[in-house]
């Protein structure tokens, strides 16, 4: 299994672009191990704490306009515009024993309200998995990456970490745990494939801005889908069918999302778009992802044992075995 660390040479800092040169190739079916940084030089924790590339990285990375620290780009071999990039998250750990959560004027859900620019930094027991977020109040991590996406399309040129979009990116979506597949639609050759912003825990909304902000090791397995496409962004938890979607108004963000739920069960289970509507009515839960990074976002979900029991299933749902 090939490892990428983050370094000065292998992130990308703050924005996306197709024009980005691959730091790891890679054959469809084949796992990395990839290690990610959520950190600042000037946090106020005992050295031995911060990363050790930090520093390099805050000098010499390429930078964009946004926050976020990105390992790759990965390219995996055979990946062409128009395929699906599967990435099965077979693992993911925390690796720095603190958190940060970043609060600043004119961001987040009350952008205006009491403004102040502010970093708190949490302690993580590494042992017990719990992050002190409100003095005496102690919150089970949940480990994920904020940002896994593949390169945008070549004519968007380089945009900003921050607004998740097709390529997904931002997506902030805290059901993108251990044991979840997520399906990127690809729109360049190669897919190229990065990963970031780790968070400890979040809420859904992520409203004040920022998550458990913290340093993650992730253990990946990526494949290609040659015979689907996708337009957005679609995962499949241990429980659940989910469907994301992302607009600058959550109420279409919503119906994007949905839509994609409904598209799902017409294309890949052969139920009718009246019947699937219906049920998404009765069953399908919306979740509002992320409020505060200019796309607003929703993640429709439906509980895969209702998809199990449909005559013909999505073929891109795992199978057993493709967790252990």
């Amino acid at each position: 299994m090939k490892r990428l660390d983050p370094t000065a040479e292998t992130v990308h800092f703050g924005f996306h672009d197709a024009r980005l040169v691959p730091v790891l190739e890679i054959d469809p079916g084949e796992e990395i191990s990839l290690g990610s940084i959520s950190a600042h030089p000037d946090d106020d924790v005992p050295a031995d704490w911060l990363p050790p590339a930090i520093h390099d990285i805050y000098a010499r990375a390429p930078r964009g306009t946004g926050p976020h620290i990105l390992t790759g780009p990965v390219a995996v071999r055979g990946a062409r515009a128009g395929n699906v990039l599967v990435v099965d998250i077979l693992d993911v750990r925390i690796t720095q024993p603190y958190a940060y959560n970043i609060v600043s004027p004119l961001k987040g859900m009350f952008p205006t309200e009491q403004p102040v620019q502010r970093t708190v930094i949490m302690p993580i027991d590494l042992s017990t998995g719990l992050a002190e977020v409100v003095p005496g109040i102690k919150v089970p991590t949940r480990p994920f990456f904020g940002q896994m996406a593949v390169a945008p399309p070549r004519e968007w040129g380089r945009l900003d970490s921050r607004p998740p979009n097709r390529h997904g990116g931002n997506l902030d979506n805290k059901e993108l745990v251990k044991g979840t597949r997520l399906l990127l639609p690809v729109w360049v050759d190669g897919a190229l494939f990065s990963a970031g912003d780790g968070h400890a825990a979040q809420g859904d909304g992520e409203i004040n801005q920022t998550a458990l902000e913290t340093s993650l090791d992730g253990r990946f397995r990526l494949s290609l889908l040659t015979d689907r496409t996708l337009e957005w962004p679609v995962a499949v938890s241990p429980t659940h069918l989910m469907t994301m979607a992302f607009h600058e108004d959550l109420d279409d963000a919503a119906r994007l999302a949905m839509r994609s739920l409904i598209a799902i069960l017409e294309q890949d289970c052969g139920i009718a778009f009246h019947d699937a509507y219906r049920l998404c009515s009765v069953a399908a839960d919306m979740h509002v992802t992320q409020f505060v990074n200019g796309n607003r976002g929703i993640h429709a979900m439906l509980p895969l044992s209702l998809v199990e029991t449909f005559p013909r299933k999505p073929s891109f749902l795992p199978r057993p075995g493709d967790f252990s």
